[in-house]
């Protein structure tokens, strides 16, 4: 079982590390993520925390309405924990999901599973979501981006650069034209409650400044068009580098 809150709560803080000369990119593209970069701001400061913990809370939209917190961690490129607690119709859940670059596990109030291939192949897309929405992807020589053109995001002008690399599904990006900061993301994922791929999107809709970086403070995810989970960055600790004893078997 893979938590449906992994797919946001670190991607969600819109922490974009950043390279500023990016590959196969169309100029105009290129432009749009010049301008984020500083946006969100400047290279210098985007680039320097590889690590990351992050408290949230939010609502699921399931059941009538399922509160949690979260407490998160991530080491880019491939380490990431999380560990969530939640209320449903009364009864209190604890959901811990770690995976350390090789393996994964998923807890419910402690008993531990080892995730199956298909889960882990879901983990590797969320990091590379998560890379994306950081603009890592920049650095990677199998990315490519495009431009997508101008829709409207939160009410307001937003521009589009799609994002295409090897083995991974494509993932469309808005930045809203004013600011440059992150407005929109889209791409397909896999419906952990049906096995189904859907098109989901993530939108932010508000921001905070930490250590002088726009971050995401409220994020909202759609379904099929259908409001599904809405989350608040309500701490979050930049690092440097996390031990590897931060994802170790839960």
């Amino acid at each position: 079982m893979m938590t449906p809150f992994m797919r946001v709560l670190t991607a969600s803080t819109c922490f974009l590390l950043v390279a500023v000369r990016a590959p196969a990119a169309d100029d105009d593209a290129k432009a749009v993520i010049e301008k984020a970069i500083k946006a969100h701001g400047g290279a210098d400061r985007l680039t320097k925390f590889q690590a990351s913990k992050t408290k949230s809370k939010g609502n699921i939209e399931l059941a009538g309405g399922i509160t949690f917190t979260s407490d998160s961690a991530v080491q880019y490129p491939d380490k990431f924990k999380e560990t969530v607690d939640l209320e449903v119709a009364g009864n209190k859940v604890t959901v811990v999901t770690v995976y350390d670059g090789k393996k994964g596990w998923t807890s419910i109030n402690g008993e531990t599973k080892e995730m199956d291939e298909k889960t882990l192949d879901a983990m590797k897309e969320v990091l590379h979501d998560m890379q994306i929405m950081r603009m890592a992807f920049t650095r990677d020589k199998k990315c490519e981006f495009s431009p997508l053109g101008e829709i409207k995001v939160n009410d307001q002008p937003a521009i589009g650069v799609k994002v295409s690399a090897k083995d991974h599904k494509e993932v469309n990006l808005y930045f809203d034209k004013k600011t440059g900061l992150l407005a929109k993301m889209e791409h397909q994922t896999i419906d952990q409650m049906t096995g189904k791929e859907v098109a989901e999107e993530r939108i932010v809709t508000e921001y905070q400044e930490i250590d002088k970086v726009q971050v995401a403070k409220k994020v909202v995810f759609n379904r099929e068009g259908k409001k599904f989970l809405e989350v608040e960055i309500t701490d979050l600790k930049s690092l440097e580098k996390l031990g590897d004893e931060e994802f170790g078997k839960p």
